[in-house]
């Protein structure tokens, strides 16, 4: 192509030439690749000023956040993470952060301004383990210290209900202790004693002293009756006689809901004095 003097005489003229919007063309380096600079008053990336500075290395940027890890975007005025005062500084390792509860344990949140835990003055103080709470009763039951300001058990209005397999609860024993003297006893007819009501009270006897020392002959008769309803009355016992300063008892092996003692002297010209006791309990 010797006619085409353009090539000859001026090579350049044969290259492709792009020119920016200000009519000047771009710069490119020895190889042939094209080269980019900043004006003067051009391209500037500063960090802010409470933020973070990344510097990428020669073969360039590359985040990736861990796969079961905290990724983080920053605000376009950068990232700032301060503990709180009185609360929980966390440093995540390279892999991340992952915070796992026990299996059997407690998951705590900490509030936005930071957890604190305090024990109450007189209260109790529990360090969970890194398996989990775990709170087990003595072998043979819960034992409970109240302190010295501390635990007050009211029972409701109607009483306290216990419910227990093995429980045994003993009440304290009611009991009964009734004395009658018959003094100067000269009827041998006869006359009872006191009507006892008996009903609610899980065993009972009736207790006999001839008081009488002087007089020989001054004996006396008893013997038990019982009644269902205070009105007819039968004899639960055969008479027994009481000799001068003697004693006796008389127990029923019938249970009805009153009892007494029916009692004469033996002779009218020789006066008894005769006490009669009565004694029971309710268990």
């Amino acid at each position: 192509m010797p006619n085409f003097k353009i090539i000859q005489d001026v090579a350049d003229q044969a290259r492709i030439k792009i020119y920016g919007s200000e009519n000047a063309a771009l710069v490119t380096e020895n190889g042939g690749y094209l080269s980019v600079t900043a004006p003067v008053g051009g391209f500037s990336i500063t960090a802010p000023t409470n933020g973070l500075l990344v510097t990428a290395s020669a073969e360039g940027l590359s985040v990736t956040g861990p796969a079961n890890g905290l990724i983080v975007t920053a605000p376009a005025s950068g990232l700032s993470v301060t503990a709180p005062t009185n609360g929980l500084l966390v440093t995540a390792s390279a892999e991340g952060l992952s915070v796992t509860g026990p299996a059997n344990g407690l998951i705590v949140t900490a509030p936005a301004s930071g957890l604190s835990v305090t024990a109450p003055t007189n209260g109790l103080l529990v360090t969970a383990s890194a398996e989990g709470l775990s709170v087990t009763g003595p072998a043979n039951g819960l034992i409970v210290t109240a302190p010295s300001t501390g635990l007050s058990v009211t029972p409701p209005t109607g009483g306290l209900l216990i419910t227990s397999d093995g429980l045994a609860v003993v009440s304290t024993l009611s009991t009964t202790d009734v004395t009658e003297a018959k003094t100067g006893l000269i009827d041998i007819a006869g006359s009872p004693s006191e009507t006892y009501r008996v009903l609610g009270v899980a065993t009972y006897s009736f207790g006999l002293v001839n008081e009488a020392t002087s007089d020989p002959n001054a004996q006396a008769t008893a013997q038990l009756q019982l009644s269902p309803d205070g009105v007819v009355w039968f004899s639960d016992s055969a008479a027994v006689t009481l000799s001068p300063n003697t004693a006796t008892g008389l127990v029923s092996g019938i249970f009805l809901k009153y009892a007494r003692v029916y009692y004469a002297a033996v002779n009218a010209a020789s006066a008894v004095d005769l006490t009669i006791f009565f004694q029971g309990q309710s268990s």
